[in-house]
């Protein structure tokens, strides 16, 4: 599995995102473009401990087969459950353009390259730094195939 941690996988995401214009099409979901690097981005602050977060979602997530099946190259279905704090509709995360956007997805995701201890995941639990920089990939694939990239 693909880690946000690889040299290689981790500039192919840099260079994903730097492609992303409102040009790009959706191919599914609800959420906008902006809103989709809002996501992310919101992703990389929990991690980094920057949004406090309570665990949810089913506890058998939080298991090695829960932990096995996310991480795994299995593809997550489209419109799975996200975390609250993520969640575009129940929160009122601002909003700016689309270079903005990515200007900061791009800054968190270089922080997150020094981060020694990432905080727990509410769906997750406690993750090593490796199956942070798993899931951070996946999930930012995850939604980059949502906008063509």
């Amino acid at each position: 599995m693909r880690s946000i941690f690889d040299k290689q996988a981790y500039t192919k995401v840099i260079e994903r995102i730097t492609l992303l214009s409102s040009t790009n099409e959706k191919r599914w979901g609800k959420m906008t473009l902006p809103q989709m690097l809002v996501h992310c981005t919101a992703q990389l602050r929990l991690a980094l401990g920057e949004v406090p977060s309570q665990p949810q979602g089913s506890p058998i997530m939080r298991t090695a087969v829960g932990k096995w099946i996310a991480f795994s190259n299995i593809p997550w279905p489209k419109g799975t459950n996200t975390p609250n704090e993520m969640n575009m509709d129940r929160n009122s995360l601002i909003l700016t353009d689309i270079e903005n956007e990515k200007k900061d997805l791009l800054g968190y995701l270089d922080r997150i390259k020094s981060a020694q201890k990432p905080m727990p995941h509410p769906f997750f639990g406690e993750l090593s730094r490796e199956e942070w920089g798993r899931l951070v990939y996946k999930h930012i694939d995850h939604h980059l195939k949502q906008f063509s990239q």
